[in-house]
């Protein structure tokens, strides 16, 4: 018995000569009079003789057979016929055609509501009866007694689903509530279809319908960003506040002479990624624009070349390219917008810095989250302007609503939708989006309304959990999207999210290569349509926020996360240049395939060292021989890939407690040439980039592999002395002012003094933590936090024990609240150079070289001799590990010169 999806129609006949027979006479009421007629019609102000309305232009008959004749059309065949009732049935892969000739018939507008057919739809097993026809095959079943009934409780003009019709349980039709009757003696219920959007597809269609609005909100913020010519404004703005569509915006109200905007691309591992992808899209955009392309000088054609390429040139040639592309014109400045700069690669933010201290007046606007600290190649430019985005006031929630909406929606909707997510931008387009796809919304014409009237009210159906509410506002809705995703596009972005969320559509087809997904060329126009992604370029797809990113890569299930890692690592390496093979490295360590990790680090690695980039080199280098070490040791473990941010990778510093003291040599100042300014450049660029070894150095194994319980004997040996060793812990951990009490120095007190308990566990905390004794410091440690005295050096000492146990992030949080306390000069200086030797520990070179110069410039500022004489060693001793002899040996000679000016 084969399976069939029938649909009933049930019409309005009425008699042509109704006193020709006995057999219809009007029903008596209780009382004997005539009963009057009700007609069943929702339409309150139509005529109520609908059987009027029947004798029109076309009677029953007529219109049941142009209605057969459309059902044969479509494929249907004729299965049952009665007076007032006829039913067709489809194949259940017709059901589309099933829906819209029941959809037509409902809303046939040439025929008056009263007199329209009503309709039932149900599925399943059918039994042939007999053959009358070509298209005629009486059969009986129970799909026909289903929609035969629920044509008959069903009103004129409506639709009536079966509720365990398979199309219904799908989703994929789309219904406006229950409607529930009386036939004969059973109690019928069936789902009313929305005959003008019936099927799901159709709905979704209408969210390529929203509109795109001006930025709105935003006025004081764009007005403190008219920043001068040669300055950085910074941009805080979590993630879905329009922090992105602010700098685009900010580049046309600007209108510099030209304009670049870096974005991060792929794993952020490449160096020169970000600016690369931006050059290689700038130069179509410009031409496109029909603007004037900006003319390099012709010894930069070669490099730049080499950028687009993928194969690198050393900074300064890079800053040179970028300060001669947004070079200016006349009294109008160039203009740099960085989105996301705390996931763009640090060599493109070292080019940017450098271009900008060239004194071409070039300015920049730097995009970050809330919490994220400025990149450390920018903190030596003193920021001109910085501005938080926040919440949209209400109002401006409201009319965003009202514009995404192209004004279809009144104002009483707009506030209810508006109240519905957090007032950021993306989230009230992400709610809108879902609201739209779930059938939430309807949008017909120009009217937006619910599709039920209780949708949009009352608080969220359950209580979000912690993470929920930590994720960005927008991450909830654009989960509820991707659950009613259909399978071919979520592949089709998943793979576009784990490339960085921004690929070339041959990468993403090579991706999806082992999967049952379409090319890209035939689901782009839906996917950009819907808004998922949009084109950057001419054969890119990029999504449309970092958010949806995140969302798709913590929505692919754990066991999966390695196999999609192992393919991206593969096409990576056949798509990407040769400083690309970074990023394929990265995908191969996330997949555990530590072999080809480490092969394609070290191929990076010479790509890097050939184009002068010796902190990528050594870098990559170093990782390359963490992989290899770790394969060699069996100590592969599950990759965490729930995390769209690439690991750093930095030089160990358990290497600058074993430097020897570096021989004596001539100060920096003191070398002179034509180069100097050049050298100057190239010194501060090292100075806001990591240190590392020579790659020769980092290959032969002076970097040995970090292990967990040296942090704490790193922090204790010779380097940081001025710090810890035994002679200066006092100068650098700062006591407080313990000599201030007058029981902590005379020997006429009978008991010991809180603050006398408090000096002595302090000592005795210096003593463990020279010794490596992790266990008594921490021990003594929590003593000490106990007295309530030392509250800073309780905080460092704690940051300690956490670096010794591992918990890197929230050593580094410890410190970093210490040396963000406000403090005099001194205390800054030790604040700060603790700091500065836990990055060390911590491998971020990078971060200590800063912190440690910083923490040399307050230990002058306050005329202290032994803090200098601190931070000079460790300054020395970390230039010695990463291979800088030049300035290892000039940083010996003012620790010297500090040491030799210390009191007798």
């Amino acid at each position: 018995m084969p399976e069939r999806i029938v649909v009933s129609f049930r019409g309005t006949a009425a008699l042509s000569q109704p006193d020709s027979t006995d057999a219809v006479t009007p029903w008596a009421g209780r009382r004997g009079a005539p009963r009057a007629a009700v007609s069943p019609s929702r339409h309150r102000s139509a005529p109520r003789d609908a059987g009027a309305a029947a004798r029109g232009e076309e009677t029953y008959l007529a219109r049941a057979l142009a209605l057969k004749k459309r059902a044969e059309a479509l494929g249907a065949t004729l299965c049952a016929w009665s007076a007032q009732t006829f039913s067709f049935e489809f194949t259940p892969e017709d059901i589309e055609e099933a829906v819209l000739l029941a959809a037509l018939a409902a809303e046939d507008s040439a025929v008056h509501p009263d007199a329209r057919f009503a309709a039932g739809i149900a599925q399943g097993e059918m039994t042939y009866v007999g053959e009358a026809g070509r298209f005629t095959a009486l059969s009986w079943g129970q799909p026909l007694l289903v929609a035969v009934m629920l044509a008959r409780i069903a009103l004129p003009g409506d639709v009536l689903l079966d509720p365990a019709l398979p199309a219904v349980l799908s989703g994929e039709l789309m219904t406006l509530g229950l409607h529930r009757g009386i036939d004969g003696a059973r109690r019928v219920r069936g789902l009313r279809l929305d005959a003008q959007q019936p099927l799901r597809r159709q709905v979704v269609e209408s969210v390529a319908r929203l509109c795109k609005p001006p930025l709105l909100g935003r006025d004081g913020e764009l007005a403190e960003l008219a920043v001068p010519p040669g300055s950085l404004a910074v941009v805080r703005a979590e993630a879905g506040a329009g922090g992105s569509r602010l700098l685009l915006e900010l580049l046309r109200l600007l209108s510099p002479s030209h304009s670049l905007f870096v974005a991060p691309i792929g794993a952020s591992r490449e160096p020169f990624g970000a600016l690369r992808r931006a050059l290689a899209r700038a130069a179509p955009r410009t031409e496109k624009a029909r603007a004037r392309a900006p003319v390099l000088p012709d010894r930069l054609q070669p490099a730049l070349a080499r950028l687009l390429a993928g194969e690198g040139v050393e900074p300064w040639t890079a800053a040179e390219v970028l300060a001669a592309w947004l070079a200016p014109s006349g009294a109008r400045f160039g203009l740099l917008a960085v989105d996301d700069a705390a996931e763009i690669d640090a060599v493109s933010l070292d080019a940017i810095a450098i271009a900008m201290e060239m004194g071409t007046g070039l300015r920049a606007v730097v995009r970050l989250g809330r919490s994220d600290p400025l990149p450390a190649p920018l903190t030596a430019i003193t920021p001109a302007a910085a501005v938080t985005l926040g919440p949209l006031p209400a109002a401006s929630a409201q009319d965003l609503v009202r514009r995404l909406l192209d004004g279809c929606i009144d104002e009483a909707g707009a506030r209810r939708w508006a109240a519905r997510a957090p007032a950021f931008p993306l989230a009230l387009r992400e709610l809108l989006c879902e609201a739209l796809e779930s059938g939430v919304l309807r949008w017909i014409g120009r009217s937006v309304a619910p599709r039920r009237r209780s949708a949009g009210r009352g608080r969220p159906a359950r209580t979000m959990t912690g993470a929920e509410l930590a994720a960005p506002p927008a991450f909830r809705p654009i989960e509820g999207r991707l659950r009613l995703l259909a399978v071919d596009p979520r592949t089709i972005l998943t793979a576009l999210a784990t490339l960085g969320g921004d690929a070339s559509d041959a990468a993403i087809d090579a991706l999806c290569d082992g999967t049952s997904a379409p090319k890209v060329a035939s689901l782009a126009p839906a996917l950009l349509g819907a808004g998922w992604a949009f084109r950057p370029e001419p054969g890119w797809l990029k999504l449309s926020s970092r958010t949806l990113r995140d969302a798709l890569l913590a929505a692919v299930p754990p066991g999966e996360r390695a196999a999609w890692h192992l393919a991206a690592a593969r096409v990576v390496e056949e798509h990407a240049g040769v400083l690309g093979l970074a990023d394929a490295a990265w995908h191969a360590a996330k997949a555990g395939d530590r072999r080809s990790a480490a092969e394609l680090a070290a191929r990076a690695a010479r790509a890097a060292g050939d184009a002068l980039l010796e902190s990528s080199a050594a870098e990559l280098l170093a990782f390359a021989d963490e992989q290899e070490t770790a394969r060699e040791h069996r100590l592969d473990e599950a990759p965490d890939s729930t995390s769209s941010q690439p690991p750093t990778f930095r030089t160990p510093i358990e290497v600058v407690g074993d430097a020897p003291d570096p021989e004596r040599g001539p100060p920096a100042d003191e070398r002179a040439g034509p180069d100097a300014p050049r050298a100057a450049s190239d010194s501060a660029a090292r100075a806001r980039r990591p240190s590392s070894a020579s790659p020769d150095a980092a290959r032969g194994g002076t970097l040995p592999a970090p292990r967990p319980d040296d942090h704490l004997a790193a922090l204790a040996y010779e380097a940081p002395a001025g710090l810890l060793d035994a002679t200066s812990l006092d100068a650098v951990h700062s006591l407080g002012d313990a000599s201030g009490d007058p029981l902590a120095k005379t020997s006429e007190s009978p008991v010991l003094s809180m603050n006398d308990i408090a000096v002595r566990l302090a000592e005795l905390a210096k003593q463990a933590l020279v010794q490596g004794d992790l266990r008594t410091l921490e021990r003594l440690v929590g003593e000490l936090r106990r007295t309530g005295e030392h509250a800073d050096l309780v905080e460092r000492m704690s940051g300690l024990v956490s670096l010794g146990r591992g918990a890197k992030d929230d050593a580094l949080r410890r410190f970093r609240v210490a040396a963000e306390v406000e403090a005099s000069p001194a205390q800054r200086a030790r604040a700060l150079l603790a700091y500065g030797v836990a990055l060390a520990a911590a491998g971020r070179t990078e971060g200590a070289l800063l912190e440690g110069l910083s923490a040399l410039a307050r230990a002058r500022e306050a005329d202290d001799r032994r803090g200098e004489q601190a931070c000079a060693r460790f300054l020395a001793q970390l230039a010695a590990a990463t291979g800088h002899e030049d300035a290892a040996r000039a940083w010996a000679q003012v620790a010297r010169l500090a040491g030799a000016a210390l009191p007798s």
